[in-house]
């Protein structure tokens, strides 16, 4: 199974890198996912949400969070996804991937990418 394959309904990847080349794209999305994030007392560096980062970046940002917060335990962790709008089975059906961290954070950058998606072609 592609590992965006799962996701592909909320935004395409193949747009993914064309709006993360917005710099403002990324940066609206690095402050919905540091938003969230904080509810759960997990906060990103002060530059992420001054300035727009790649991908890649991103998701090692989101990984070392999702880290810090796994030591809280599993139930810590569904919550941030049942925040984030990720389904228990997609978490399900990553924790037997041997890059679970990288695979989970790729969907959390794509639900939050999504969030910000939806808003801009909705508020204007």
């Amino acid at each position: 199974m592609n590992k965006y394959q799962t996701m592909q309904y909320l935004l395409p990847h193949a747009d993914l890198d064309l709006y993360f080349n917005d710099g403002q794209f990324a940066l609206d999305t690095q402050k919905q996912l540091a938003k969230d994030f904080a509810q759960f007392h997990l906060y990103f560096d002060d530059s992420f949400t001054a300035e727009p980062f790649q991908l890649q970046r991103i998701q090692v940002a989101i990984a070392d969070l999702l880290v810090e917060l796994m030591k809280e335990g599993e139930t810590r962790l569904l919550q941030l996804l049942y925040t984030i709008d990720l389904p228990e089975k997609e978490f399900l059906h990553l924790t037997t991937e041997p890059e679970f961290l990288q695979l989970m954070s790729e969907r959390i950058l794509l639900r939050e990418a999504y969030k910000v998606f939806l808003r801009r072609k909705f508020s204007t």
